[in-house]
């Protein structure tokens, strides 16, 4: 007998008699929460991997015209970096016209860029300006290191390529008449 008289069918305890989980409305408010969260988290990891692609690139390729500087200082010759540019678009970067481990080729986020040069140090100074994406097919521009180290050609100022990628961030390498190479996240380097 249980309470006012009533008889018990079952042999399970009332408290152990009750159903559990999540009813319908908790979970869709946890879908709700973990759709807002990526709504809001895909653009930034968006533009997080293109700055990330810029960066590599151009810190790739900083590195490799400092060991290509390297190289013109040790075998006493003189190395030149070369910007070509595919019929299909893409821009590589040759060292002494062979691909010595292979061309440098820019990631498919990186949507321009541009190289300029000083030809007229004289003022007012002549910077002629080579841009990646509307420039034809063929050599875009050369960067040119003596057996001493020195940057050849492009007068007293620096000489600069940049790099754009599709989300707008832009990275720049410098080298310096000196030789020096330098990047920063930045059009102009300080």
């Amino acid at each position: 007998m249980d309470r006012l008289g009533q008889n018990r069918t079952d042999c399970r305890p009332r408290w152990k008699s009750r159903e559990r989980g999540f009813t319908l409305i908790e979970i869709m408010i946890a879908v709700g929460i973990v759709g807002i969260a990526a709504a809001v988290a895909a653009p930034t990891y968006q533009s997080w991997i293109a700055r990330t692609e810029a960066r590599q690139i151009s810190s790739e390729f900083a590195s490799n015209l400092t060991l290509g500087r390297m190289a013109a200082k040790n075998r006493n010759a003189t190395l030149v970096a070369t910007f070509t540019k595919a019929v299909d678009g893409r821009v590589s970067i040759l060292f002494n016209g062979n691909a010595a481990g292979g061309p440098v080729m820019l990631p498919t986020s990186i949507t321009g860029g541009s190289m300029s040069v000083v030809t007229n140090p004289t003022p007012p100074p002549t910077v002629v300006v080579t841009d990646f994406l509307s420039s034809p097919p063929g050599i875009l521009g050369t960067i040119s290191f003596s057996p001493q180290g020195m940057r050849v050609g492009g007068g007293v100022a620096d000489q600069t390529v940049s790099f754009f990628s599709n989300q707008g961030t832009i990275f720049s390498v410098v080298v310096k008449p000196s030789g020096k190479v330098n990047w920063c996240a930045m059009a102009i380097c300080p």
